[in-house]
């Protein structure tokens, strides 16, 4: 899930293989499957404001190193009209929890379409308490992108996150006011989930980017 934060991944739920001895594995694996009216990542839809099917497993271990894989369906503009294709990301990283209230992260992601192309982004992150700060960096597309997440935890109602991102280097995505290329460009996004069963749970978003229209998601993530 593009909006798919990396720490976020590494809260989905985790499940464990037992030792004859019973004891814990080093080893922990968690996934989500989503069904999404719409595929936002950024500010932008990647769908055409079209339903999105998009999966994710990850491989944890105790020390605090990850890799895993997603699989996204998206919609891009081709010569003939708007095509369906699909993505598949590979991930690997490391997540150092300092305390109950820090901890720093990096993951490298490759990107890759169906259409065959592909990128590769680096992103430094940290986390204090409710929020989380990222800096990516594309090296194909040699962009920078920061971005700031703040979760408010709403009790038995769910989770709101409010989302702040900002592009440098913007022209290399090709975003435009008034017929002109600019160098830079931010979104804005408001995030909510709720637990509708011990699995399952109810996704909303709307975000504003500011060279596009507002977009909006509703959906269905099943934890496992």
């Amino acid at each position: 899930m593009k909006h798919k934060m990396i720490i976020s991944l590494l809260l989905c739920g985790l499940g464990s293989m037992q030792y004859a001895q019973a004891q814990e594995s080093a080893f922990q694996t968690s996934g989500v499957i989503m069904g999404l009216s719409n595929y936002l990542w950024r500010g932008l839809t990647i769908s055409d404001d079209k339903p999105s099917l998009q999966a994710d497993i990850m491989l944890e271990h105790e020390t605090g190193f990850y890799a895993g894989v997603s699989f996204e369906t998206y919609r891009y503009q081709g010569d003939e009209g708007i095509e369906k294709d699909y993505e598949i990301d590979y991930y690997a990283g490391y997540y150092l929890t300092v305390n109950d209230e820090l901890g720093f992260g990096f993951n490298a992601m490759r990107y890759t379409y169906g259409d065959s192309h592909s990128n590769l982004e680096y992103t430094l992150s940290m986390d204090y308490n409710s929020l989380n700060l990222a800096l990516n960096y594309d090296q194909d597309f040699e962009t920078w992108y920061s971005e700031a997440n703040y979760a408010l935890p709403l009790a038995q109602y769910g989770e709101l996150v409010i989302h702040g991102g900002y592009y440098f280097d913007a022209e290399t995505m090709g975003f435009e006011d008034k017929g002109e290329l600019q160098d830079s460009a931010y979104d804005l996004a408001l995030r909510y989930s709720y637990p509708l069963l011990s699995q399952l749970d109810l996704l909303l978003e709307a975000s504003y980017q500011e060279f596009e229209h507002d977009h909006y998601m509703i959906g269905l993530a099943f934890n496992f």
